[in-house]
Order: C-alpha cells, then sequence, then structure tokens
C-alpha cells in the first residue's frame, strides 16, 4: 500500500510540475503573459495571448493524449492478457491514421473538422474488431495469433497509407500537412484539436474507469468470468468502443504516438501490480505527466529535428523487441527447464 501510495505522489507530483512548467514555459515572459490574460478576461482587449490561446490548448491536448493513450494499452493488455497488446502493436493506430488520412484527402479537413476525430474512431474501432474476431480461435484469443494478426493487419494498412501518400506526391502542400500530423507534434495546436479530442477522452476514461472491476475479471479468461456473473461480450464491446473513443481522440489531436501505450502501462504494472483499480487511475496520471514531460524536454532544449511521436516510436521499439525476446526466453525456459 505505500508502494502504490508513493507512486501515485510521484506522478501527481510530477503531473503538477508539468502542468506549470507548460504553462509557464515560453519567448514571451510571464509578467506580459499575465498582464494580457487579465486585460483579456475583463474584456479590455482581443489581443492574441499565449497562455489563453497557445500553451493551456496544448497542455489539455498532451494531458488528454498521454493519458488517452496509457490507458487504453493498459485495459487492452489486460482484457487480451497479453503484455504486448497496445493501440500501436495490434494496428489500431494504423487503421484510425488511414481513414483520418482520407479525410486530408478528400479536402473536407478544413471545412468539416468533426470528420477527423470520427474517422479516426471508426477507424480504430474496426481495426480492433477485425483484429481480434481474426484472431480469435474457438473463442480464445491466443498469444502468438494476436501479436501476428496485428502486425499482418499493420502491414497491409500501412501499405496501403504509403500508395496513397505516393499518388498525392506532386500536391507537396497536401503531402506537409499530413506529414507534420502524423508526426506526433504538439505545434500549432489550438482550440479546435481540444474540441476535437477531449470530449471522446472524458467518455473513453469514464467508461475504463467504470469497468476497472470488470477488466479484472475479464483477465481471468471468458469462462471464469461467466462463472463470476460477467456479462462478457457486452463489457468487451463497451471497453472495445472506449479504446477506440481513447485511440481515435489522441489521432485525431496529436498524430501517431507510437508504442506509447505500450511501454508506459507495462512499467507502471510491474511497479503496482496488475489490479486494474489502481493501474488504470496510475495510468491516467502517469501517461498525463510523461507525455508532458517529453514536450517540455523537447522545448527546453530546443530540440526541433525531432517530435513526441519521434522520440516514442524509436524508445518504444527498442522496448518492443526486449520484450518479446524476453517473452520468448521466458517460454523456452518453461518448455525446458534444465
Amino acid at each position: 500500500m505505500r508502494a502504490n501510495k508513493s507512486i501515485h505522489l510521484f506522478f501527481g507530483g510530477l503531473l503538477l510540475f508539468c502542468i506549470v512548467a507548460v504553462l509557464m514555459m515560453g519567448e514571451t515572459p510571464w509578467s506580459t503573459v499575465w498582464q494580457n490574460m487579465q486585460q483579456r478576461l475583463l474584456g479590455n482587449s482581443r489581443e492574441w495571448n499565449p497562455l489563453l490561446d497557445e500553451r493551456l490548448p496544448r497542455l489539455i491536448v498532451l494531458l488528454c493524449t498521454g493519458a488517452s493513450l496509457a490507458v487504453s494499452g493498459a485495459v487492452m493488455q489486460s482484457i487480451f492478457q497479453n503484455p504486448l497488446a497496445s493501440p500501436s502493436v495490434l494496428g489500431i493506430s494504423s487503421g484510425g491514421s488511414l481513414m483520418v488520412l482520407l479525410v486530408f484527402m478528400s479536402g473536407w479537413s478544413a471545412a468539416y473538422p468533426i470528420l477527423i476525430p470520427f474517422n479516426a474512431v471508426l477507424g480504430s474501432f474496426a481495426t480492433l474488431l477485425g483484429v481480434y474476431y481474426l484472431a480469435r480461435r474457438n473463442g480464445v484469443v491466443p498469444l502468438n495469433s494476436l501479436i501476428l494478426t496485428g502486425i499482418a493487419i499493420t502491414t497491409v494498412l500501412f501499405a496501403i497509407h504509403s500508395a496513397i501518400l505516393y499518388s498525392l506526391r506532386d500536391n507537396w502542400q497536401l503531402v506537409r500537412t499530413i506529414t507534420e500530423w502524423e508526426a506526433g507534434t504538439t505545434e500549432d495546436r489550438g482550440w479546435q484539436h481540444v474540441h476535437m479530442q477531449l470530449p471522446l477522452t472524458l467518455i473513453g476514461l469514464w467508461g475504463c474507469w467504470h469497468y476497472r472491476e470488470e477488466i479484472n475479471i475479464l483477465a481471468l479468461g471468458d469462462e471464469d468470468a461467466l462463472n463470476l456473473g460477467c456479462e462478457v461480450e457486452t463489457v468487451r464491446w463497451r471497453l472495445f468502443l472506449c479504446i477506440a473513443l481513447l485511440t481515435g481522440g489522441a489521432l485525431a489531436s496529436m498524430g501517431m504516438i507510437a508504442f506509447f501505450g505500450l511501454v508506459l502501462p507495462h512499467v507502471i504494472r510491474n511497479l503496482a501490480g496488475p489490479d486494474n483499480r489502481r493501474l488504470v487511475p496510475l495510468c491516467l496520471l502517469g501517461g498525463a505527466a510523461v507525455l508532458a514531460c517529453l514536450d517540455i524536454f523537447l522545448r527546453f532544449f530546443n530540440i526541433n529535428n525531432f517530435t513526441i511521436g519521434n522520440i516514442s516510436a524509436i524508445i518504444g521499439g527498442f522496448f518492443f523487441l526486449t520484450l518479446l525476446f524476453r517473452m520468448e526466453k521466458g517460454g523456452r525456459s518453461c518448455q525446458n527447464p534444465a
């Protein structure tokens, strides 16, 4: 219990520090920002304000994205009983990204921005269901089958994605817009991005929080969950929808943040244990704090050639390989104890 309280305090303190740092960091002095904000709130000025128009919406996007990806990864790892399950590994992010690409390609993203989160959620949900039902064998989702199915679907979706981008190569402005969106950055994020993501994040997080005990039961397997009175299919479908909302909202506002939903839940689970009544709140706090820390790191050291999505993909890729090798080694040692 003391260890769990310490982890809560650590992530809570880190989150508080990140909130203050994101709101205060910038080229404009804080005293000027504060005075201009007061004039704006009093109605005496309509000038653009760094705090209200840039830092605050960027902070909300960061917190929502970090919490969404971490919680969705934790839930997926529990209900699939697979430490490698995450939105990026199973192709859910790729499905949502492909659907958003179609919105940009159609030219409707500016006139109908609501289509971006709608298509992101739709693509994420459809891909999740596709991976689940293709990997299922006799009512069970084997570990190897789930991962291989996810990788196969990710490869197909990425190939389609690349083909579409290549066909648009002459429209360099559109390709640049899509590339910047996919990079996973907080540059030029405003209230429009908050409006696209915040409702989806709140609904998705509430659903995962509400079903924390059921997630623990689902981790025991379908048969045991049914014997304990859990409505397995109903709960699973609702959790799938919550995962799609969280992943789609993150995609719509920040783009691709690969492997973030794999690494952080795995680390927190090793620290706090597998009980989702503690794991989900910790992933919510930790995900929001860690993603905000990455943004602060990039801005503090003025790193312009890398984005949060780049760093997450590089670190997460090595983490995924390490975890995969450990699982294979563990499986072999179990089969051959000598």
